[in-house]
C-alpha cells in the first residue's frame, strides 16, 4: 500500500460482539473496521461512511440482514457495496441471501481463511 493510501473499511454488522471480533481477528490489520450491533446501526455508520465491505448477519434484532441487504441494493448510493452475509442457518438462508444480491455467503461457524480469501477478493474486485 502506498504510504498515505488509506486501509479498505470494512463494517461487521453483528449482534454478537465475540462474533464481530472474530471476524476483525480473521481479516487483521490490513483494514480499518466499523462495527454495528443490528441494521439500525449499521444503517447510521452507512449514513456517514461508505465501507469498501460489509460483513452482515442474517439473524439481527428488529430488522434481519437480508431486509438490510435488499434496502442497500435497492439505493443506487450503496447497491454496489460487496456484502458477505454470514448465518448459522445456511441451508435455509443461503440461496435468499445470494438471490437478494448478496456476494457471498458463509456458514456459522465459519472458517476464518475462508471468509479473509473471500473478503480481500471482493474488495480488490
Amino acid at each position: 500500500m502506498a504510504a498515505g493510501a488509506q486501509r479498505p473499511l470494512i463494517l461487521i454488522c453483528d449482534d454478537e460482539r465475540p462474533l464481530r471480533e472474530l471476524v476483525k481477528a480473521a481479516l487483521g490489520d490490513s483494514y480499518d473496521y466499523e462495527e454495528a450491533a443490528d441494521a439500525l446501526e449499521a444503517e447510521e455508520v452507512l449514513a456517514q461512511r461508505r465501507p469498501d465491505l460489509l460483513v452482515l448477519d442474517v439473524m439481527l434484532p428488529g430488522k434481519s440482514g437480508l431486509e438490510l441487504l435488499g434496502e442497500l441494493r435497492d439505493r443506487p448510493e450503496t447497491a454496489d457495496i460487496p456484502v458477505v452475509v454470514i448465518s448459522a442457518w445456511h441451508g435455509e438462508y443461503e440461496q435468499t441471501a445470494l438471490g437478494t444480491g448478496a456476494s457471498a455467503f458463509l456458514g456459522k461457524p465459519f472458517d476464518p481463511d475462508e471468509l479473509a480469501v473471500t473478503v480481500e477478493k471482493l474488495v480488490a474486485a
